[in-house]
């Protein structure tokens, strides 16, 4: 009995597991047999589709967010459904059903012409004109008159794009000096030791009166290429250094050569960028910035008449610098410029063609190619900017450009930086590059869909795209290379352009869903509409944790332009956030306080970016107007001291800035460590009101808010006759889709473009008696003043009971 007890136990321990479970087994975490190509499991489920092998082949697993894209996708298709199903009934009832299309054809009969004929030209090759192979025949250049295709045309050593009705690509063709010299054969630099020279004049080219040394001018360009061009890899730092050390390493009386990394612009308009990080004060002032811009400027005419990729490069670093300085409309000229050039380049076409008749290097195309990619890139960044419509083409999905430099070496090598505790990693740079041209890519879609939302369109087309868009951002995310994504555990350790690439991401959620940011509707469908409330506010969150790790790792002093507009959006989300919580029949108080705290350190990261930007400090300001303008009379309707609840008009942008030896010090405020329970006392009403700058306190803001009277009975007046329930009942945040703007009720209209409406009125400075003598460590005291309130009696006497209530205190209201 105990042998057979003995023999039966090994039944029961752990068997033997195969060496290697197929990806659709390790997701279910069930047991595989390990058979290849189709394992057993799989191939008795009817599963043997989805049975693959490899780690290559390994599909993620659908996010929650995705699951809920997929579910929101299906219910606007079946709101979708149920329309048409109505107009089809319709249509029979009017028309009768004898009037239906007959449905005996696959299609219309009628085809455009030109499409039947693009169509031909698909099925038989021999129809298309042959334009980048050369011709046999004799009359090849007659025919070219005749019906000229090709647009490239070789001038000097650069292509350049002659359309077919330019006189210009007739004239002859010069070959490349290029392709004899063997230096340029290979896209990657050289190592450091082969470029080494005993002579380098590496200020040439700038201007003999700024008083810049090389070790500041080294660390200068170190600061920028981390932070600011890596985000859209606008300058490729090692083939910048190649260039400027093949330019500079000659003697002044030799002739220069023209590199596409590097040119004495280009040179001059980065050291305008980045001397906004310097910690010397005579570096950064805007004069000394100024010098270097007007020397860069000084070169555009020389530079353009022959064109290179380093002029595209270069017009677009000035743009950047006019932009980053508040002077959006002077920075949009000249990347129109930058736009141009790189159309003259024609750098959206194919040249692999040239490529192959020996006219042009393999390195040549490849610098081609990463021009594009970063000219289109910017151009989306720019259009978003300005609500603007895009320049730069797309590409052709028929002959595609590839993202170069990917899984190079100049992707595998390392990024560090002293003063943060990261720890050393691959930067992945030109790898994170291809994904943020992707995203963008749907980002250009959002902008497309946002300029055509008032053009009459219909509410459920509109939702069957966003859904539509809001997959492809879902989908884009779970294809994400690995050695581009964050995940909770490794972005803490998040390099600045991988937290860029993530922070759009969200970004995007909040463009795409914020025009329909208001309360769900009761239809007579039982089919739910998108929230698109939890939508837009779990995007403003996840874009203020990633901005709270740069802060602790690296400080928002060091980020590029493009992150403001970033900020400025969650910062919008938190607005509406906060009206949404003041609209319905109670007041949300934990939702106001949340809403009014993360808006507040919206404003606050504005205003650290503003340090080196001064664009961060404008943007700032707006955010803060657009805040109090949108909550002052819905707090007001509600009995509430507006001063109590929002933050002070008045913002100290030298606050939370220790200046030490590295330069920087990161502040330790970030979102989880945000206080709501800072006291503010009623007494700071009269500052508020009378406009008069309050003091640099910059904590959290209060959010003591007063309940109504529970023993008020229905239809209670309460302020200029209106009862209790009509001034409490739900305001609905309707679109007004004609003007584009968020049409909220007693309020300013909150822009719904996803650029920055400068427009908006700022309140002038404080009077210069205030602002001369008083030192920036000593906080401002205001003058109380006399305030005048217009409210009648009983209106007073109703507000004394409330505050009493909320203060355990009586206030004196002085009437006039």
């Amino acid at each position: 009995m105990k042998e057979g007890k003995q023999r039966a136990k090994p039944e029961s321990s752990r068997g033997t597991y195969t060496k290697q479970a197929c990806n659709h087994c390790r997701r279910r975490k069930s047991k595989c047999d390990g058979k290849i190509p189709v394992c057993g499991p799989c191939n008795d489920t009817g599963r043997a589709s989805e049975c693959t092998w490899g780690k290559e082949t390994a599909k993620k697993a659908r996010t929650q967010q995705h699951f809920e894209s997929l579910v929101n996708h299906i219910q606007t298709l079946e709101l979708k459904v149920k329309e048409l199903e109505t107009q089809l009934e319709h249509c029979h009832r009017y028309h009768g059903a004898n009037g239906t299309v007959s449905n005996d054809g696959a299609g219309p009969s009628f085809v455009p012409s030109s499409i039947s004929t693009s169509k031909r030209e698909e099925e038989d090759p021999s129809l298309r004109d042959e334009s980048d192979s050369a011709s046999d025949n004799q009359d090849a250049d007659i025919d070219n008159l005749i019906a000229p295709t090709r647009h490239l045309v070789l001038r000097e050593s650069h292509l350049e794009l002659y359309g077919p009705t330019s006189i210009f690509r007739l004239a002859p063709e010069r070959a490349s000096p290029s392709t004899d010299d063997p230096g340029r054969e290979s896209q990657e630099p050289p190592p450091l030791s082969d470029t080494h020279s005993s002579y380098f004049d590496w200020s040439r080219h700038l201007p003999p009166e700024v008083p810049l040394s090389r070790a500041e001018h080294d660390r200068l360009l170190d600061l920028l290429f981390k932070f600011f061009t890596s985000w859209g890899l606008r300058i490729v730092p090692e083939l910048f250094l190649r260039d400027m050390h093949r330019s500079l390493s000659r003697s002044p009386g030799q002739p220069e050569p023209e590199t596409a990394h590097y040119s004495p612009m280009l040179h001059n308009a980065i050291i305008a960028l980045a001397t906004a990080f310097s910690d010397d004060p005579r570096i950064r002032d805007d004069t000394v910035r100024e010098i270097f811009a007007t020397k860069a400027k000084s070169y555009i005419e020389s530079e353009c008449e022959k064109p290179s990729i380093s002029v595209v490069n270069a017009l677009s670093t000035i743009a950047s610098f006019h932009s980053s300085r508040g002077e959006q409309t002077l920075g949009f000229m000249y990347f129109g410029m930058s736009g141009r050039m790189s159309q003259a380049l024609g750098l959206g076409f194919d040249s692999s063609p040239w490529v192959n008749a020996g006219h042009i290097t393999h390195a040549d195309m490849i610098d081609r190619n990463w021009a594009y990619w970063v000219t289109f890139s910017q151009d989306i960044c720019w259009s978003l900017y300005v609500g603007r419509d895009c320049c730069v083409s797309p590409p052709n999905e028929k002959r595609p450009i590839p993202v170069p430099f990917v899984d190079s070496e100049i992707d595998r090598r390392p990024w560090t930086y002293g003063p943060a505790k990261v720890p050393a990693q691959p930067s992945y740079v030109a790898t994170t590059f291809a994904a943020s041209c992707e995203l963008l890519r749907i980002a250009r879609r959002i902008m497309d869909f946002l300029n055509a939302l008032g053009c009459q369109t219909r509410r459920e087309s509109n939702l069957s795209l966003v859904s539509e868009i809001d997959i492809q951002l879902n989908e884009w995310k779970d294809n994400l290379a690995p050695e581009a994504d964050l995940t909770a555990a490794s972005r803490q350790n998040g390099i600045p352009h991988k937290l860029m690439l993530h922070m759009s991401y969200w970004w995007l959620f909040i463009l795409l869903h914020r025009p329909f940011y208001r309360r769900s509707k009761h239809h007579t469908s039982n089919v739910p509409e998108i929230d698109h409330v939890k939508l837009v506010n779990r995007a403003a969150e996840n874009i203020m944790i990633l901005l709270g790790i740069w802060q602790e790792k690296y400080s928002l002093r060091y980020v590029p332009v493009t992150l403001i507009q970033i900020i400025f959006c969650a910062g919008t989300s938190f607005v509406l956030s906060a009206v949404h919580a003041t609209s319905g029949p109670r007041l949300g108080r934990v939702a106001l306080s949340t809403a009014l705290s993360h808006a507040e350190q919206c404003i606050h990261y504005l205003n650290q970016c503003g340090r080196s930007w001064e664009c961060g400090n404008i943007v700032g300001e707006i955010l803060s107007n657009v805040l109090h303008a949108q909550l002052k009379p819905r707090l007001l309707l509600r009995a509430v001291d507006p001063t109590s609840a929002l933050p002070m008009a008045s913002i100290d942008c030298s606050r939370g800035y220790q200046h030490d030896e590295r330069g920087s010090q990161p502040s330790s405020a970030s979102p989880a460590s945000t206080s709501t329970d800072a006291h503010i006392s009623p007494n700071s009403a009269a500052e508020w009101y009378a406009g008069t700058p309050a003091p640099p306190e910059w904590g959290p803001p209060q959010a003591t808010l007063a309940e109504p009277p529970a023993s008020a009975p229905a239809g209670q007046t309460l302020f200029c006759g209106a009862p209790y329930d009509d001034l409490l009942r739900d305001i609905d945040m309707d679109l007004n889709f004609t003007n584009m703007d968020l049409g909220i009720v007693r309020g300013q209209p909150l822009s719904n473009q996803p650029y920055m409406g400068f427009g908006l009125p700022i309140p002038p400075p404080p009077p210069p008696q205030q602002q001369q003598g008083a030192p920036f460590d000593v906080p401002f005291e205001p003058q109380q003043q006399q305030v005048t309130l217009d409210f009648s009696q009983e209106e007073l006497a109703v507000m004394d009971q409330i505050l009493r209530q909320q203060f355990a205190h009586p206030m004196n209201f002085a009437q006039s």
